[in-house]
């Protein structure tokens, strides 16, 4: 899926919560919809999806494409009016619905004994989400699809918190220290399944492998409709590339050591 590629053609409905809605695309296939500055109080929502998709692609986690893709007023509205906010033709981000995966509350299965066939990836989420400063990885916001063979993938979605600021960052929050919130139950169960700790270094070494030249274009891609500014970028940049990475395995480890 592309800016250049299949686009929008019908709503399908709105999603819990009434920030995002499911659209049907020129492909017959179905994506989630997310608006830039639903709100103002989640005005970088979707440029956080957008950073943490991108950079969780180069780093090979599971994270799902996204795109961004142009929203005509005709199709705005179709949305019922009791959930269209303020919204504006424009350019706005779309990512596959996964319409047989299933939350970590919803499985049948207890989640001490699942067969996660890319658990190799959990480490990677353990360090991902403290890097990108995600402040909300809920038990929501995994998923997971289950196989034939009883094994499950899992998948992560909703980075739309993360960063010092997270739905609102600006100049000044950027700054700020990050707030990590590594003992969230979703982490414990994670850590759980790790065979030690030496994944969890191994993850935080290929995140200080990447060039900062690349994380700066990944930035600079952003679309200019989201209106983060070259001051803005330059500061993503500097804390994407923060010297207390190497300090983030252990930080994890002190909070889920039991």
């Amino acid at each position: 899926m592309s800016h250049q590629g299949v686009q929008p053609v019908k709503y399908v409905k709105t999603l819990e919560g009434n920030y995002a809605h499911l659209f049907q695309f020129t492909d017959d296939g179905m994506y989630v919809v997310k608006f830039y500055k639903v709100r103002e109080y989640r005005k970088r929502e979707v440029v956080n999806e957008w950073l943490a998709a991108k950079l969780g692609e180069i780093l090979g986690l599971p994270v799902l494409p996204v795109a961004a893709v142009d929203m005509p007023r005709k199709l705005l509205q179709e949305i019922p009016e009791s959930s269209r906010g303020t919204y504006r033709a424009g350019t706005h981000l779309a990512i596959p619905y996964l319409n047989r995966a299933k939350s970590y509350l919803d499985l049948h299965q207890p989640q001490a004994s699942l067969n996660v066939l890319n658990a190799n990836d959990l480490a990677g989420m353990l360090i991902f989400d403290q890097w990108l400063n995600n402040n909300d990885r809920s038990r929501t916001n995994i998923l997971f699809e289950e196989k034939k063979d009883d094994s499950v993938f899992f998948w992560m979605i909703d980075h739309g918190r993360c960063f010092p600021g997270m739905y609102s960052w600006d100049v000044q929050t950027l700054q700020d220290p990050p707030v990590y919130r590594v003992d969230m139950p979703v982490y414990k169960w994670a850590s759980s399944l790790l065979p030690d700790a030496d994944p969890l270094y191994e993850f935080a070494e290929k995140i200080m492998q990447i060039n900062k030249q690349k994380i700066a274009e990944i930035i600079h891609a952003i679309p200019e409709n989201w209106e983060v500014t070259e001051r803005e970028k330059e500061l993503l940049t500097d804390f994407l590339t923060r010297r207390d990475i190497s300090d983030l395995p252990d930080l994890v480890i002190g909070a889920n050591r039991s």
